[in-house]
């Protein structure tokens, strides 16, 4: 179950987005980590991104609905809502995703039509450094397009990022440096 029940204060440069600590309790997280490692992975690459990746927003596993009901029950998407002061969210979408050495995201910002907010549960439960990468790099990109890297965000066992969605929420996750693997739950919220 979430054992987060409240979401700490947005920082709201370069655009709103939060971390929320300590998401799911422990026998949850456990539960969650087994059922991940148990799916049968693709590996999807393009000049934009390489990485492991699996659907979860459709599938019926009696650990993953626990989950999407912890990310995206009535109580949480209002809380979400609430506290990026957007449009009440209507649902969620999500996939399992691991970074192995050399994987990557390229800069972007996440725009599809319906996305509001954008979320990425952190499961490897090493501590992560900066040099092994993987960081969540957020930049601030100016009114001609150039960008500057404002913030590395290193991943947290069992913290959930999320982030509004917009032309300026800039983002990419930097390159796994070392024998890794980055493993999250990542999706969106809709309006």
């Amino acid at each position: 179950m979430r054992k987060a029940e409240e979401i700490p204060q947005i920082v709201k440069h370069p655009f709103p987005h939060v971390i929320v600590r300590d998401f799911l309790d422990t026998a949850t997280l456990d539960l969650v980590i087994d059922a991940l490692a148990g799916l049968e992975y693709e590996f999807d690459e393009s000049d934009l991104f390489s990485y492991l990746s699996f659907g979860l927003t459709d599938i019926d596993h009696p650990v993953i609905n626990i989950l999407r009901d912890d990310l995206g029950d009535d109580f949480w998407r209002k809380k979400v809502a609430e506290k990026f002061s957007v449009k009440p969210i209507s649902k969620i979408d999500m996939g399992a995703y691991v970074y192995g050495l050399g994987d990557f995201l390229l800069p972007h910002d996440d725009q599809v039509e319906g996305r509001i907010i954008a979320y990425s549960l952190h499961l490897t439960d090493i501590e992560i450094t900066e040099k092994m990468g993987g960081a969540l790099h957020i930049y601030e990109a100016d009114k001609s397009g150039k960008s500057t890297l404002v913030e590395s965000l290193i991943p947290e066992y069992n913290s959930l990022i999320m982030f509004e969605v917009s032309n300026h929420s800039w983002h990419q996750v930097g390159e796994i440096l070392e024998d890794i693997q980055r493993l999250t739950v990542t999706g969106w919220y809709h309006a």
